[in-house]
């Protein structure tokens, strides 16, 4: 159980940390999230686009920090819920929204957004029940801590593409 337990802090942790630097890396790709924002709620797009990415970079420490980890894993949650509901909806309403989860993609909203969605969802859940029921890293040791960082590591960069990886199968109008 401890290999599973870090691999799903390292991976959440590894993900929102990603997706709060690529909005947060230039004016521009924070200007693009924010439009993107604006189309799918009806809130104020600013406050909420900054509320996103202040929630997304704190969910790192709070996963990296023993007593916080469940709360880290709530917050993922909480943000992955809305995530996925925005995402759903933007679709069942037709609208062709750019992803800006990651940055500057060009690719709509999709299918393969909702399945990474989910993905993420199983391992933060996992993770929550696990620090719910006390699971300590005990006993990874070096080697079986740099196997799990390096599979979360891979898997954190390939469900950052997902997005473009399914746009590569799907036609274009």
């Amino acid at each position: 159980m401890a290999y599973l337990f870090a691999f799903c802090r390292l991976l959440t942790g590894i993900v929102f940390l990603m997706s709060a630097v690529s909005k947060l890396r230039g004016r521009a790709a924070y200007e693009e999230f924010t439009a993107a924002t604006r189309v799918l709620v009806r809130l104020p797009a600013r406050p909420v686009a900054a509320l996103v990415v202040t929630a997304e970079a704190a969910v790192a420490p709070l996963l990296a920090w023993p007593p916080t980890v469940l709360a880290g894993f709530c917050l993922a949650l909480g943000l992955l819920v809305a995530f996925t509901v925005a995402i759903a909806v933007a679709l069942r309403r037709g609208r062709r929204v750019p992803c800006r989860c990651f940055g500057a993609s060009a690719v709509p909203v999709g299918p393969g957004h909702l399945a990474r969605n989910a993905v993420l969802l199983a391992a933060a859940m996992a993770g929550a029940v696990q620090a719910g029921a006390g699971t300590v890293l005990a006993g990874l040791g070096p080697a079986g801590f740099a196997a799990v960082a390096l599979a979360a590591g891979a898997a954190a960069v390939l469900l950052s593409a997902i997005g473009e990886i399914a746009g590569l199968f799907t036609s274009s109008p």
